[in-house]
């Protein structure tokens, strides 16, 4: 389950603000970047709902982190949450909180994470995944600035502003009665387009090195500079997967490497990886991401793994047999067109 809240510790919050201030907001290269910095400015000065819309992997919560630093409430907790690796059955219960006795199991009064959040930052990543029946309760709390625990009889008022996330077009799912059209009003007052890797001009090459920097320091190796051809690659490479997928292209060449530069090779199906010295410059380590033939790759088995247990299986224990989060899951059937199955009981 993807819930973390943020307390006044102080390694967290310099973690939080080092990462937050980083290149992927200070781009000098994109004009895109450079408009998204100053409408987060302009937008950490208000207690306005905010939505952020962008591809899976483009940075949605970074940003959301970003504008809840930099507001009045910097120094208050944020409370996120996916709302897609929450089970429907859940939802409620971790949302709003409930007393003891409200139904079986509920043994102690239980605080829920809209009211965790009081005084701070809510950010609900993936509402669009957010049930029915949870939007109508969402959606009483963002016109009341109440909540009552399930069970409760009284309601409490609570300061919290609200951040939400998403990549999925609400308004077409509203359309077809998938997403609460009121709700959609509510919550899209701001807006936050974060631009995919691809459309980011010249950024590519230089988040790579400030990659290449953070995760051999993460990673215990040496840095090491690009190639020419290897800057050729990645500036030419689609991107699919945004940010994340350049992190992790980053983080097999730097852990595979062995020579003095890093030299990445990209396929369109990125979905294995070989070392090999290039021709050219034996000094140079190529990571190359190529097709295996009729070897099974790792999305192979992971589509033909979820497509023929599924079914006996609920969410959890898919991702424990695959050594995997429930978000990592859920964003893989995303990515892969696999629709997620009815919950089944634990």
């Amino acid at each position: 389950m993807r819930i973390q809240l943020i307390e006044q510790d102080p390694a967290l919050l310099g973690a939080l603000k080092e990462a937050c201030q980083n290149d992927y907001f200070r781009s000098e290269a994109c004009s895109k970047m450079r408009s998204l910095e100053d409408t987060i400015g302009r937008v950490a000065r208000t207690d306005s709902t905010v939505l952020i819309v962008g591809e899976t992997g483009t940075g949605k919560e970074l940003a959301a982190r970003q504008v809840h630093r930099i507001s009045e409430r910097g120094d208050k907790p944020i409370v996120t949450v996916n709302c897609a690796a929450i089970p429907e059955t859940l939802i409620e219960s971790e949302l709003f909180g409930y007393e003891k006795g409200a139904f079986t199991g509920a043994t102690a009064n239980r605080l829920g994470l809209i009211e965790a959040a009081d005084g701070g930052t809510l950010f609900l990543d993936e509402i669009g995944e957010l049930p029915l029946a949870a939007q109508a309760r969402l959606l009483r709390f963002i016109q009341e600035g109440e909540i009552r625990r399930i069970g409760s009889v009284t309601s409490k008022n609570v300061d919290v502003r609200l951040i939400c996330a998403t990549h999925r077009d609400l308004a077409e799912r509203a359309t077809r009665g998938e997403f609460r059209e009121d709700l959609f009003y509510r919550i899209d007052v701001l807006r936050l387009d974060i631009p995919p890797l691809r459309e980011r001009e010249g950024d590519i090459v230089d988040m790579a090195n400030w990659f290449i920097e953070r995760q051999a320091a993460k990673l215990g190796v040496p840095t090491k500079p690009l190639s020419e051809q290897s800057r050729d690659a990645l500036a030419a490479h689609d991107w699919p997967g945004n940010v994340r997928e350049l992190q992790n292209v980053i983080e097999r060449g730097l852990v595979m490497s062995h020579g003095p530069k890093l030299h990445i090779t990209l396929s369109a199906t990125a979905v294995s990886q070989t070392t090999q010295q290039s021709p050219n410059d034996p000094a140079v380590e190529e990571v190359s991401v190529e097709d295996t033939g009729g070897e099974l790759s790792l999305e192979d088995y992971f589509q033909r793994f979820v497509l023929q247990h599924q079914d006996a299986m609920n969410e959890t224990e898919l991702a424990q047999k695959l050594g995997i989060s429930r978000k990592c899951l859920w964003e893989r059937r995303q990515r892969f067109g696999i629709p997620r199955q009815k919950q089944k009981s634990a």
